[in-house]
């Protein structure tokens, strides 16, 4: 019997254009690129993927224009999957090509290679032309790869693409030194306004202009700065000198949000003045330049030190934040930055970025306005979170997730009057897991509402279960991943599981942060007023902790605020954080919405917050979270918990 024909990937309409830049690039059969094995192997490193390669796609097979991890292979134009990745946008992940229709009976799936896992991302000429692909592959499935893994895999393929169009632009002319690459603006390129921009000006002429076109394709058209190809270059450079260096990448805090309110005219003249700002600090060998659409980098040869080197990058953050006066408006921006040493942090240009980037990420998490020195341990916490999103993916189809309930109690009567439901993690191999080991990761990942949906049903079951045993007055709390609120479905979900569960809406409370409550849009908002008017409670989590409160509670149809635990803790001690629980019982009184404490240990704590008007608490002082059995057997004695309650994860 013949063998099924193979799924062939179809060919581009552009496939002349797109054969004629290989050759412009002069890329031809078996051309090795050199400064393309730098990304492969940084590739292989990030990703801890035993293969990495750029494979150019030719017109009846592929090869390779650097690897990593392997030498040969089925070499065919209708085996590859990167042929396939070359016809679509962004990244194309194959998270186990043995249940890929596409490549289940594909020979390099099939045959010795054993590939399981591919991510690849097209490399474009300038015309935008795919001529091949940047890829990593693994013998194993990978079904943790992120969205954040998809957006770093896109910046070291633009980094190759770079190095690509450099390589053209040394076949095709010889290259003309620019003279800003020492972080020098020529004049002409530093005012905010001309008629002509003068870089516009050289590209639109007709006249033999090639020289400067070539000088041109390492400068940002915007700032005037070097691009990121260009700066790429000098980091490059520079470490080939026997001497120290450190890298400072800029990401210009909530640039976006400029851009819309301010429009992009006044968006441009920001971007501009931080360009010229950092041309002003920057000494005679540093170089600036402007590597996306709101990053700016910095390098600055000689320094080895990290102290003086986050003092210096403080400095630049500082500046950055003085007024900016554009036509229109006086703005203030803030900067977050990632520094990174070399050699003690990396002895490659691209890995040397990469760290900075690692910092820079650390910083933003931290907050607007930081600036952070990379250490070894963001590389190992990156691993630690891919496992962990890893082992998530294993936890919802097994069913290791639980739901743990704290009682919440009347300060005044002591009677139980609902609980706030919990997650916790049944690990086989680490126990029962608090949500300070895998929320930051669960949240962050495409499980959330898988887990979030899962949440709500439990919930609403197992209240549902203990209100027909007779516990009542009785309220379940769920709290909503920002995910859940952005879907826009969360409303047909819980009307689901109130109607599955037989759970009256006035029975289920949802509850969300300030914080997640202040990255919502119009529908998250509309969501919540639609479950509001259902019956369900919406509550504030942790309120006190955010920086919008006030404003939320005019927006929001809150029914109950909850005081966080950091508040509770000092307020018999602390007037400061006396004052703010007196101020939050005071705000919730004036918006007519109920007040319960967490965190409340002691009796002289409920004491002093019944006398304050306080109506309900949670905490050690009642009960640590408990299991459905144990809540069960605590305040429903003469109830029996069926097992399992509700269906696990599984499928859904």
């Amino acid at each position: 019997m013949e063998d099924p024909p193979l799924k062939c990937p179809s060919i581009p309409t552009d496939e002349a254009a797109r054969l004629r830049a290989l050759t412009d690039h002069g890329l031809q059969d078996e051309q090795l690129v050199a400064s393309l094995d730098p990304v492969v192997r940084i590739a292989s490193r990030m990703f801890g993927m035993p293969v990495a390669a750029v494979n150019m796609v030719g017109d009846d097979h592929v090869f390779f224009a650097a690897a990593h991890g392997i030498d040969t292979a089925d070499m065919r134009r209708d085996v590859s999957f990167c042929a396939h990745a070359i016809n679509q946008r962004g990244v194309m992940v194959v998270v186990d090509a043995t249940s890929d229709d596409r490549f289940h009976d594909n020979p390099l799936v099939t045959g010795a290679s054993g590939v399981r896992f591919y991510a690849g991302v097209a490399l474009l000429s300038p015309d935008g032309h795919a001529m091949g692909a940047l890829c990593i592959l693994d013998s194993r499935p990978h079904p943790e790869f992120s969205r954040e893994d998809c957006e770093r895999l896109s910046e070291l393929a633009r980094m190759a693409s770079d190095r690509l169009e450099l390589r053209r632009i040394e076949v095709n002319s010889a290259q003309v030194p620019t003279p800003w690459d020492r972080g020098t603006l020529p004049p002409t390129l530093v005012g905010q306004s001309s008629a002509v921009h003068p870089v516009e000006a050289i590209l639109s002429d007709d006249r033999d202009a090639t020289p400067e076109r070539e000088r041109l394709a390492g400068v940002d058209l915007l700032t005037g700065l070097p691009n990121r190809a260009r700066f790429y270059r000098q980091v490059e450079a520079c470490l080939l000198q026997p001497s120290s260096a450190a890298a400072l990448l800029l990401d210009l805090d909530g640039f976006k949000d400029i851009n819309v309110s301010l429009g992009h005219a006044t968006g441009d003249a920001i971007l501009r003045e931080v360009g010229r700002r950092l041309v002003q600090l920057a000494d005679k060998d540093e170089v600036a330049a402007r590597i996306s659409s709101d990053e700016f980098a910095l390098l600055l040869p000689g320094w080895h030190d990290s102290t003086t080197a986050l003092a210096r990058a403080e400095l630049v953050l500082e500046r950055i934040g003085e007024p900016i006066y554009t036509q229109d408006h006086v703005v203030r921006i803030t900067a977050s930055g990632g520094v990174a040493l070399s050699p003690p942090h990396a002895q490659e240009a691209l890995e040397l970025m990469a760290d900075a980037d690692l910092a820079l990420n650390s910083a933003k998490a931290a907050g607007p306005g930081r600036v952070t020195v990379f250490a070894p341990s963001m590389r190992a916490e990156v691993t630690a979170r891919r496992l962990t999103v890893l082992e998530l993916h294993r936890a919802v189809d097994k069913t290791e997730f639980a739901l743990y309930y704290q009682p919440q109690v009347s300060l005044r009567s002591g009677e139980l009057h609902g609980a706030e439901a919990l997650l916790r993690w049944r690990h086989p191999a680490r126990g029962l897991l608090g949500p300070a080991a895998f929320l930051a990761a669960l949240e962050a990942g495409p499980l959330a509402g898988r887990v979030g949906l899962w949440v709500i049903d439990e919930a609403c079951a197992q209240a549902a279960y203990w209100i027909r045993q007779g516990l009542r007055p009785f309220r379940v709390g769920i709290n909503l991943f920002a995910a859940q609120l952005s879907a826009g479905d969360l409303v047909d979900q819980v009307e689901g599981a109130l109607d599955r569960h037989g759970l009256d809406p006035g029975n289920l409370e949802i509850e969300i942060t300030e914080n997640i409550a202040l990255r919502q849009n119009d529908v998250a908002l509309a969501s919540l007023h639609r479950l509001r008017e259902l019956g369900v409670g919406v509550s504030f989590d942790d309120f006190g902790t955010g920086y919008a409160s006030l404003s939320l509670l005019k927006t929001y149809p809150v029914t109950r605020i909850k005081i966080d635990r950091s508040f509770v803790r000092g307020m018999i001690e602390s007037a400061g954080d006396a004052a703010v629980v007196n101020a939050i019982l005071d705000i919730a009184r004036s918006f007519g919405v109920e007040t319960i404490a967490e965190g409340v240990e002691t009796e002289e704590q409920a004491s002093w917050l019944r006398e304050r008007g306080c109506a309900e608490a949670q905490g050690f002082l009642y009960a640590r979270a408990l299991s459905a059995v144990d809540f069960c057997e605590r305040f429903v004695p003469l109830a029996r918990l069926p097992t399992p309650l509700v269906a696990g994860l599984a499928g859904r």
